[in-house]
């Protein structure tokens, strides 16, 4: 049978984690070990685990580092702050029979036990306006062949990982990104399934929500001033859509027939997003009306403060 490593690491050993223990004692599947990365010991109550104090580093190294713990075949990763479904590892599994499958993973949904503003959050992710990474928010229909998949539910065979030299320790996020392009670039290929399902706490908006946007973007910029590809623009559209909003109101004010083009372009945005915000609860609508834009522009700017500024002068300061 093959033998799963869960890799889990975190700050520090809480509620959430305790959450995502106890989900991970009922998986069906039986032929794996645990790996617990905090930064610091505490007992917990808790069996079949490994715990290993690493001190305050990054997720990254932490990751790497419970790789070289792992006995198993197949590494699982998952977040602190999220659980999965009892069926988790065995439908990652009959996905890696396919030999050309590298990578593999499915949904992080938000639970149901999380308070209104997490859920506002989860419903702006999972907006088609926030592009082809909605699908990691929600069930798909179908397996799909994708770019990435994020390291809150994320399996790769062991010996793949290795080969790659694992996570790019230098990046705060996005390190999940650059380990599927590296697997992409062997010739194997990443998918999701919509049947391997974990559940994901979010952020709240707006504040929290939209810092991890403003990273995310900063750090995928980085990421793709070193593997460039054409294939790869559409991460950049949110941050022409920030240039034309502010240069566009700029070149209004000085050219009439601009301005008509400028404010129809801005009133059919607004529009699309509403229309967009009504498909879910409405009693949640207008916060995620607002979170969407500001997705949008945080994401935007984050991506443009990651193209003109190198990530060895800012990140080595940051840990989470």
């Amino acid at each position: 049978m093959v033998k799963v490593s869960i890799i889990i690491p975190c700050m520090e050993i809480g509620r959430g984690l305790e959450r995502c223990l106890d989900s991970i004692s009922r998986l069906n599947n039986r032929s794996f070990e645990t790996i617990i990365l905090p930064d610091f010991n505490k007992k917990i109550h808790f069996k079949d685990y490994k715990i290993v104090p690493t001190g305050k580093i990054r997720p990254a190294e932490k990751r790497n580092l419970g790789v070289k713990l792992a006995k198993g075949e197949i590494l699982a990763f998952i977040d602190d702050d999220a659980y999965p479904r009892t069926d988790w590892i065995e439908k990652a599994l009959i996905a890696f029979e396919n030999k050309k499958i590298g990578i593999v993973g499915g949904p992080n949904l938000t639970p149901k036990e999380d308070n209104y503003w997490s859920k506002c959050g989860g419903d702006v992710l999972t907006s088609w306006l926030t592009g082809t990474s909605s699908i990691r928010y929600q069930i798909g229909k179908k397996p799909k062949r994708v770019w990435e998949l994020p390291t809150c539910n994320l399996f790769i065979r062991k010996e793949l990982f290795n080969f790659v030299k694992g996570f790019d320790t230098t990046l705060l996020t996005a390190e999940d990104s650059k380990l599927c392009f590296d697997i992409l670039n062997l010739g194997k290929e990443v998918w999701y399934f919509p049947n391997i399902i974990v559940f994901h706490h979010r952020r709240e908006l707006f504040i929290d929500h939209a810092k991890q946007m403003w990273i995310y973007g900063r750090d995928i910029a980085w990421l793709l001033k070193e593997q460039f590809s054409f294939e790869k623009i559409y991460y950049g559209i949110l941050s022409l859509f920030v240039l034309f909003v502010f240069f566009g109101f700029i070149i209004s004010i000085f050219f009439e027939w601009f301005r008509l083009i400028y404010v129809s372009f801005l009133l059919l945005y607004l529009f699309i997003v509403l229309f967009s915000s009504l498909l879910f609860k409405i009693e949640r609508s207008l916060c995620i009306f607002f979170g969407l834009i500001l997705t949008h522009f945080s994401y935007g700017f984050g991506f443009l403060y990651g193209l003109f500024r190198s990530r060895h002068s800012t990140l080595y300061s940051q840990i989470w």
